[in-house]
């Protein structure tokens, strides 16, 4: 339904989407407006509804959630979350959002959406008992027993896969966050792992977790060997380190040994199997997809070809297309012919800590995007011109 909305001194056209059943005369219900333009508002801000013509009064109410998604919008969640919204007391409504799922607000977004300074971050995480961190310059804050509860729940999961996969160095991140927290965003889920690293819960090497006190042993023996190998495909020969069989000739083994030993040290995560029998090492890797990274940002599009990398590595065409075909395997680059160009959701696959950042996941609060066109819009939320910037939102639940 097309009506006039008028917020201030502001007047913008506007629909109605119903969510739930249309009210009567007198009567009361949650609704959500979609704007034809964005307007700055806070949460519990008063509007006036009239027709298209503006010549009679429709309604009037008070706003809510000021980012109401475009989907599932009718559920009982959403409906728990515009009464949280509702509340007038900014820590009760603060306590009631962190009890929905997945039990992490973004605070930044939080305060401004309620007309709040950020200086009364502190006030409300000292009052709610919240742990507060900061993820791409904005805070965030979660109850203390939420964090509590989701480190039991991955230092659980990840003793159940060192039991059953002792030789493994890990469990994979997104392996991971999918059984512990699968509504949680890749980069918010990233944030919350250093957290537990920084208290000495977990490790990380490269893509895998791994419980702090787990380590996957080498026998003497073994770790004898590999003191021996590591020199031959690391340091200057990283980027063209010899074969399986290479190896066991200059050093004067049996190839089978040395093959085993490659593969317990590739189930550790510290070699790669680029090719047959040819293992790089891990920090080796991460270093050629960043050199693929140098060449694809100069690079007209971003593509490239084999032969850009091997002149950068120095290392022959036949090993830089092995290189390719492997990071195409692992979808970190993409072919078209002859010329590749680099994901950038797997890009940092190879990476070597978790506080490295995950090219192309957004993050879990969503971000504004002001597409124009009617239907488009809704009430994004914002402050008068004496307040802090506004913090707008595709879309957003009146009352």
């Amino acid at each position: 339904m097309p009506v006039r909305l008028h917020h201030g001194a502001v007047s913008v056209g506007a629909r109605i989407v119903l969510l739930g059943d249309a009210p009567g005369p007198g009567e009361t219900a949650d609704v959500q407006l979609v704007l034809e333009r964005p307007i700055a508002a806070t949460a519990r801000d008063r509007f006036v509804l009239r027709d298209v013509s503006e010549s009679r009064n429709i309604g009037g109410g008070r706003f809510l959630d000021l980012r109401a998604p475009e989907r599932r919008r009718r559920t009982e969640e959403r409906a728990r979350i515009r009464d949280a919204w509702r509340q007038a007391d900014d820590g009760a409504a603060l306590a009631a959002l962190l009890a929905e799922p997945p039990g992490f607000v973004d605070l930044t977004g939080f305060l401004a959406d309620r007309g709040l300074d950020p200086a009364s971050a502190e006030a409300l995480a000292a009052a709610g008992a919240l742990a507060l961190f900061t993820l791409d310059g904005r805070l965030h804050a979660a109850r203390r027993d939420r964090l509590d509860t989701l480190g039991a729940e991955i230092a659980a999961t990840l003793g159940a896969y060192h039991r059953d996969n002792p030789d493994e160095p890990g469990m994979g991140f997104e392996r991971l966050r999918q059984q512990t927290a699968a509504r949680v965003g890749a980069p918010l889920y990233r944030a919350l792992l250093r957290r537990y690293q920084d208290a000495g819960l977990i490790a990380t090497e490269g893509a895998w977790v791994r419980l702090a006190s787990h380590k996957v042993e080498l026998t003497p023996e073994d770790e004898a060997l590999w003191d021996e190998i590591r020199p031959l495909i690391s340091g200057e020969a990283r980027f063209r380190p010899p074969r399986v069989r290479d190896i066991a000739h200059a050093l004067e083994l049996d190839e089978d040994k040395v093959r085993r030993l490659m593969r317990r040290m590739q189930r550790a995560a510290r070699v790669d199997e680029v090719a047959l029998d040819h293992f790089f090492m891990r920090g080796t890797v991460a270093e050629i997809v960043a050199v693929a990274r140098e060449i694809a940002d100069a690079a007209p599009g971003s593509w490239f070809n084999a032969a850009t990398l091997r002149d950068r590595l120095d290392n022959g065409r036949k090993v830089a297309i092995q290189i390719l075909e492997f990071l195409d395997r692992h979808g970190v680059t993409l072919r078209r012919g002859d010329l590749r160009r680099l994901n950038p959701h797997r890009q940092d696959l190879f990476r070597l800590d978790v506080d490295a950042p995950q090219g192309g996941e957004s993050s879990p609060v969503g971000r504004p995007d002001f597409k124009s066109g009617w239907g488009r819009e809704t009430v994004p939320g914002g402050f008068d011109s004496h307040s802090p910037p506004p913090i707008p939102a595709r879309e957003r639940a009146a009352r």
